[in-house]
């Protein structure tokens, strides 16, 4: 294919390391998806074509849009049901193909794949061909998905002729493929970004006090520093050791405040599933305790579904016919965890008063 000729010479020359080997058609490829190049490293190794499955919200990317038009791919709502895709699949599988899938869904925000969902589940049962597990490692590490820089280092990619019962059990954590590994990821602004998983101070408490600049992650507020290696450690903290209280400060903060605001906001909307552009706008996004209010209009947290980020800086959800992405800069990630508090899927506010300092 034209896209494969013309995108496979850049990225075979990417630090890759590859072990293992790729069998005829058709099969199903599965990977663990750790940065948005995932897709183009694996399709610039494969002798032959491999139709992604990928978020519909990819074909609109400027840079990302066309490359994956050129590799071709199969849109797909992401965390949500999608019948079309499903369709397209065993279309392509039947015809001898080989479709790329990343179960998750999405790249994790702290470096850690922790399996497939549950619709990825059933698909994989359904499906009667030979299953390639391709395990990517060092790809999060080259670039962690709240990071603005990326960072020099290799990526690692084996290929392993699996089962759907084991790709069930994967976990990934590239904080303990580093540890047990110790390959330097070298760069001058590795901590730029990190403010958008570091929600509080871990020191003082205080709310949106951290910011990255250069290598060092800085408050504001108490002026404490900590150093961003080049094994991606904070201090020698894994960043799930160093966000650990997030989740208890952010269900505090929530308790002792019934609005947060987002004041400016690019909102887009859609009509579900269809897709065609609704409205396209700035405004205030307020959360509170019953739901969302974007743009003066209501969205009650029990008709919230699907709700994700898209590249760390959108925001994701759909109520009722209605596709709402909200592109926020710094804190999509800050919203998706409010959205889950408030819903209750993720963090349980504690039962003891935590002391949370405001700015």
């Amino acid at each position: 294919r034209l896209g494969k000729r013309i995108l496979a010479p850049h990225f075979l020359s990417f630090p890759l390391e590859v072990e293992g080997e790729l069998p005829p058609p058709p099969f199903l490829l599965v990977a663990n998806h750790l940065s948005a190049l995932d897709p183009f490293l694996i399709d610039a190794l494969a002798p032959y074509p491999i139709v992604w499955v990928a978020n519909r919200l990819i074909f609109e990317h400027p840079f990302l849009g066309p490359l994956i038009r050129a590799v071709s791919a199969i849109p797909k709502r992401k965390a949500l049901p999608d019948c079309r895709a499903v369709r397209s699949i065993f279309r392509v599988l039947e015809r001898g193909g080989v479709v790329g899938l990343f179960p998750e869904g999405g790249i994790p925000w702290n470096g850690v794949n922790r399996g497939v969902t549950p619709a990825t589940e059933k698909l994989l049962a359904r499906l009667q061909v030979p299953v390639v597990f391709a395990h990517i490692q060092g790809a999060w590490m080259r670039k962690p998905l709240w990071a603005d820089h990326s960072r020099r280092g290799p990526v690692f990619i084996r290929f392993t002729l699996t089962t759907c019962g084991s790709l069930l059990s994967f976990w990934h954590s590239e904080w303990e493929w580093q540890k047990r590994h110790r390959i330097p990821f070298q760069g001058e602004r590795r901590a730029e970004g990190v403010e958008r998983v570091v929600f509080f101070c871990p020191a003082c408490g205080r709310f949106r006090s951290i910011i990255g600049r250069g290598n060092e992650v800085l408050c504001l507020s108490c002026h404490r520093k900590w150093t961003i290696d080049a094994y991606g450690f904070i201090d020698g903290l894994t960043q799930e050791e160093f966000t650990a209280n997030q989740e208890s400060l952010l269900g505090a903060f929530c308790e002792h405040t019934p609005e947060i605001v987002f004041p400016k906001v690019l909102i887009t909307e859609r009509t579900h599933p269809g897709g065609a552009l609704r409205s396209f706008s700035f405004g205030p996004v307020v959360v509170n305790r019953e739901g969302l209010l974007v743009r003066g209009k209501f969205f009650p947290f029990s008709e919230i579904r699907g709700e994700n980020t898209f590249l760390k800086k959108v925001f994701e959800y759909t109520s009722g016919r209605h596709l709402i992405r909200l592109h926020l800069e710094k804190d999509a990630c800050l919203l998706l965890s409010l959205v889950r508090l408030r819903k209750g899927n993720v963090v349980q506010c504690p039962s003891s008063p935590v002391s949370v300092n405001l700015l």
